[in-house]
Formats: structure tokens, sequence, C-alpha cells
């Protein structure tokens, strides 16, 4: 079952689809990004595809808690081009804790953000 969601989430966040990709959140989902912070998944999602053009992922790996089945963590390539034209490309790893209903209640972003911090700010 985690493994669907996590290709369902990827597929949406790839479509730049807003409805679809808040469709696998809970209400309360909460989201922490360490380029936009910590955000609603409506607030977050809303401000990343505003500031894509176009995005690819390549997964990489996905991982199931040792200690909790309904925690997984997804690595991937994440080549994205900003709104205004701007390319970056980085290895980034999602972490995320499912409801009982299988809905993301919170996900949490990890990559090293120096690399494109500067391409990022310059954008908006």
């Amino acid at each position: 079952m985690p493994e669907d969601r996590v290709a369902a989430y990827l597929e949406q966040l790839v479509a730049g689809d807003l409805d679809g990709v808040l469709s696998l959140f809970n209400g309360d989902a909460v989201i922490e990004s360490p380029l936009y912070g910590q955000m609603t998944a409506a607030d977050f999602y809303t401000g990343l595809f505003e500031d894509t053009e176009r995005s690819e992922i390549t997964p990489i790996d996905t991982f199931t808690s040792n200690t909790d089945p309904r925690r997984v963590a997804v690595r991937f390539r994440y080549d994205w081009t900003l709104a205004n034209g701007s390319p970056t490309t980085f290895d980034c790893v999602d972490v995320i804790d499912f409801d009982d209903d299988w809905k993301i209640a919170r996900l949490t972003i990890v990559y090293d953000t120096h690399p494109l911090r500067s391409v990022w700010a310059g954008s908006r």
C-alpha cells in the first residue's frame, strides 16, 4: 500500500496537479521543507507549483520504517525548472507519515539547499 501511495504522490507532483496532490493528504497535513519552511499542504503546493515551470523526478529508493509501517522515505533526483526558466537538480528524500486511512499526515523534505538557494531566490 505505501508504495502505491508514494508512486501516486510522485506522479501528481510531476504533473503539477494541485487538486491531485492535495487529494493524497489529510486535512491537517503539514509539510516541512528546508526551502519553504513549515506550512499546510495546500499552501506549500500552491507556492511550489507557482514557482515551477516544469519538473522531472527520477525515483531512486523507497524505504519503510523499522518502527512504523506508516512511515516511508522516498529518495529521488529532482530536476526542477523554476518559473523564470532557471534549471536546478538535486537529490531529495521525502519522509512521509501516513494516517490510518493512508492519507499523508506529514511530509518532511530533506535535501541540501546550498546549491539551489541562489537560483531559487533569484527566481522570486
